[in-house]
């Protein structure tokens, strides 16, 4: 398992997975805000940003994918939000 998610393809392919399960199941902006999250793990990994901040172990990796994963769904929550109650097919 780390061998497969070190290298940060293994982030990057679960990140697409992720998001092509939220295309096809609607499962309210959780998958892919945790799909998102893995891809940003793993272009930061591929990038060699990660290793120089953290003793880069598996568990380093999870949290800064659960952390981004947090984050995006957080700002997804905000920017799709309803902006109001009124019915736009009144006539």
């Amino acid at each position: 398992m780390t061998e497969l998610m070190g290298g940060g393809n293994g982030w990057l392919i679960c990140g697409l997975i992720l998001i092509i399960v939220e295309m096809v199941m609607n499962v309210g902006y959780v998958s892919i805000s945790m799909g998102v999250g893995s891809i940003v793990t793993g272009l930061l990994i591929k990038a060699n940003v990660l290793p120089a901040a953290f003793d880069m172990g598996l568990v380093d990796e999870i949290l800064i994918a659960g952390i981004t994963s947090c984050c995006v769904l957080i700002l997804m929550r905000k920017f799709f939000k309803s902006r109001g109650t009124d019915d736009i097919n009144t006539y």
